[in-house]
């Protein structure tokens, strides 16, 4: 059965079929078409639209865009660290620089100094095998090494007081040796060419300069 038609603009009944309305004369639109299984008010109802969803900064979005989903990283959270200071994913993180430990200067010479005095002593000079003497000698590449070897704060401290010691007593022994040439004059310097003893000054005069490049050595920074 046909449902009843009603007039859009009078709202009166209309007669089947009709293309007028009998009562005001407005033109009969024709339905929309009813699916089979559905309603009238269904037919006509408009499909329910989604609810708009905000895009960024709280603006509309644009007709058929998606908006993003929000990411959260390294750029919209304060409290994440910065992404310069930090290696990539899967980059290995490279060692903090080492810094050298500081050196003593002056004991290569200091240690030359001693092997040739002592060297003088044993092989050369004529009853230079005392024990002060020997002792001068094993106190003086002993020192020697301890300068070569130094690294760090405390060693360096060390070997510096070592060279310090060691260049006292060399000058005291060098005073001595120039007094007694002052002395006999010419027959004293001449005893001291002859008898090879100015190697051994001229070891002393090694020992000091040893002292003196490690007193320098001091106030470099590495």
């Amino acid at each position: 059965m046909e449902p009843a038609k009603f007039c859009t603009q009078c709202g009166k009944p209309l007669p089947p079929n009709a293309r007028h309305c009998p009562n005001c004369g407005a033109e009969v639109t024709a339905p929309p078409a009813v699916p089979p299984g559905a309603t009238a008010e269904t037919a006509v109802s408009p499909p329910p639209q989604p609810a708009p969803v905000a895009g960024p900064n709280g603006a509309p979005p644009t007709s058929g865009q998606i908006p993003p989903a929000p990411v959260r990283g390294v750029y919209n959270n304060p409290s994440a660290p910065s992404a310069g200071n930090h290696p990539a994913a899967g980059q290995a993180v490279p060692p903090p620089p080492v810094r050298p430990r500081k050196r003593l200067g002056g004991g290569g010479i200091t240690l030359l100094a001693g092997l040739i005095m002592l060297a003088m002593h044993v092989l050369v000079l004529e009853g230079g095998k005392t024990v002060q003497n020997l002792g001068v000698d094993a106190a003086i590449i002993a020192c020697g090494l301890i300068m070569v070897f130094a690294r760090g704060g405390l060693n360096v401290a060390l070997g510096f007081l070592a060279s310090l010691c060691v260049s006292i007593l060399d000058a005291v022994l060098l005073l001595a040796v120039f007094k007694s040439v002052a002395a006999s004059g010419m027959q004293g310097l001449q005893t001291l060419v002859l008898s090879m003893a100015w190697v051994s000054v001229i070891a002393m005069i090694l020992v000091l300069l040893g002292f003196l490049s490690a007193l320098v050595s001091l106030f470099r920074r590495r």
